[in-house]
């Protein structure tokens, strides 16, 4: 019966376990020991990261949902908090839910990082090494740590180094970052010389005929044309700003008017025709901003007033558009969050529905067993109850055969002896089933003192009290009236026996003997097992 019910067990944890487990869908090829079809749940890496700029907090909750769920590593979540602490533009949002002072998010983010740069499963993994560092770039360069952002964009160009030529243009990229940094530390010449190289090398491919390069070298370029502006304005070389930033529109126009021709597939590439427009409008924006700094400083109002209009016809454009697409992501996260939520319920219903047949039935096992190992019990303590009582009985009727012996002299005796000779009458003449039986009794019928036959019962006895001898006594003979006389009912036996009551005999019973008297009797009469 044992292996029954391990079986039972092992049968409702495999439901359990297969109920809840989905298809794996083979290995995610983000690098990161994601093993899960995302399709199958809201609670993904994308429905994160496209929401994290505006709503960093709903973007974190599902992360943790997605760990939970097994859609994501711990790692991997870990990586995807840390960015979007380090490049969500709510900042005072972060910093307020971290409960830190400002810029507590991007200590949070280098904290992650430095801890995933020692697991294991990025120490061994030159992608995930990549992706971390370029994190901690960005994050240090927000602090204005800038010995951190040149350590960790070295760093970074390394592991494209190694890497080989498909991480090519994230290491120029990076160089561009490298050359802004020294810079920033007061290395100006080379600092700039590092800066134009990468921009020269990248505009090259933009120069030639009939080959306008790939979005990740367009984005590349406008970078490094950004950081170049920066650092020109740092110095008001106003003049040199201009035509950098027309380089930028210019280049970002040609983009507008042929994106197909620039369509690599590369992770930073706009997916659609919305993030495109995003794209082009938030870099055109910062280009004109520049022009429009630079004219201003020049004393070229004209000109300022007119870059001026452009900016402002492209944020109300840029606005609207954000706008448009934050309903409508919202709108769509909310019908995805209810589909999911009708198909969990539906789900939980009908794994509650399985769990719980399942858990009756092995209830109604157990019960089962259990009632089966009680009744075994039972009938071991039945018999030997009876034989006990058995033997009692045989040995009184042979004492009772005997002469019976000479009352003791109370004032002799010692109470051992006394309480052997009153024994011996109480059982011979059953005084014992006489219900007003006592210590007034026996003190009548003995000649004795209360004090006496007190002393008697608790030093020449094994009882401590009389009422617990008497008891014994009573038990004992019912105990055989039950196996004697099985037609006769548990009333008329109480009564016969001295008890008061049916419900006290009944109690009285089962703390001596261990089970109540209907059951030993049930037991006693049954045929004896094989």
């Amino acid at each position: 019966m044992k292996r029954t019910l391990y079986i039972f067990y092992i049968v409702v944890v495999a439901m359990i376990v297969s109920c809840n487990r989905t298809d794996t869908g083979g290995t995610s090829s983000n690098g990161w020991g994601d093993t899960r079809d995302e399709a199958d749940t809201i609670y993904t890496q994308q429905a994160a990261m496209s929401i994290y700029p505006y709503q960093p907090k709903r973007a974190l909750q599902i992360i943790d949902s997605a760990v939970i769920v097994g859609n994501i590593s711990k790692t991997r979540a870990d990586m995807l908090r840390a960015r979007v602490y380090s490049s969500s533009p709510m900042h005072e949002q972060l910093d307020s839910m971290l409960g830190g002072p400002t810029d507590v998010r991007l200590d949070s983010a280098q904290a992650i990082g430095e801890r995933l740069l020692r697991h294991d499963s990025v120490k061994t993994h030159l992608k995930r090494q990549k992706d971390v560092l370029e994190m901690l770039a960005h994050a240090a360069r927000m602090k204005n740590d800038t010995i951190g952002w040149l350590q960790r964009s070295r760093e970074y160009v390394d592991i494209c180094h190694q890497m080989g030529n498909d991480t090519a243009t994230d290491a120029l990229r990076t160089e561009a970052e490298i050359g802004a940094a020294m810079h920033c530390l007061g290395d100006h010449e080379q600092g700039m010389a590092k800066l134009d190289s990468v921009i020269n090398r990248l505009d090259a491919t933009f120069l030639r005929e009939n080959d306008r390069g790939t979005f990740d070298e367009l984005d590349a370029l406008i970078i490094a044309l950004k950081r170049k502006i920066m650092l020109l304005a740092s110095h008001d070389q106003y003049a040199e700003v201009l035509p950098v930033a027309h380089r930028i529109i210019e280049l970002l126009d040609d983009y507008d008017k042929h994106p197909d021709a620039y369509h690599d597939g590369s992770y930073r590439e706009p997916k659609n025709e919305q993030k495109r427009a995003d794209y082009i409008s938030f870099y055109r924006n910062q280009a004109l901003n520049h022009i429009t700094t630079a004219y201003a400083a020049l004393g070229e109002h004209g000109n300022m007033r007119d870059a001026f209009v452009q900016i402002e016809g492209s944020v109300r454009d840029a606005t609207a558009r954000e706008h448009i697409a934050r309903y409508n992501a919202l709108q769509q996260q909310m019908e995805a969050e209810r589909q999911q939520a009708i198909a969990r319920r539906s789900n939980m219903i009908s794994l509650g529905i399985g769990i719980l047949a399942l858990s009756f039935l092995i209830f109604a096992i157990i019960l089962i067993c259990k009632n089966r190992i009680i009744s075994r019990n039972n009938r071991y303590l039945a018999q030997q109850i009876a034989e006990t009582v058995n033997y009692k009985k045989m040995y009184w009727e042979e004492k009772q055969t005997q002469k019976p012996a000479v009352a003791p002299d109370a004032n002799i005796e010692t109470n051992e002896q006394l309480f052997q000779h009153i024994n011996e009458v109480i059982i011979r003449e059953k005084l014992f089933l006489d219900p007003k039986f006592g210590r007034q009794t026996i003190m009548d019928r003995f000649q004795l003192s209360k004090e006496r036959v007190g002393a008697i019962f608790s030093k020449g006895s094994e009882h401590a009290k009389l009422s617990s001898y008497i008891q014994q006594l009573r038990l004992d003979y019912a105990a055989n009236l039950l196996i004697e006389q099985p037609d006769k009912s548990i009333i008329e036996l109480a009564n016969e026996c001295g008890f008061s009551s049916n419900t006290y005999f009944s109690d009285c019973f089962r703390q001596h003997f261990g089970m109540p008297p209907t059951d030993f009797r049930k037991e006693t009469l049954k045929p004896d097992e094989v």
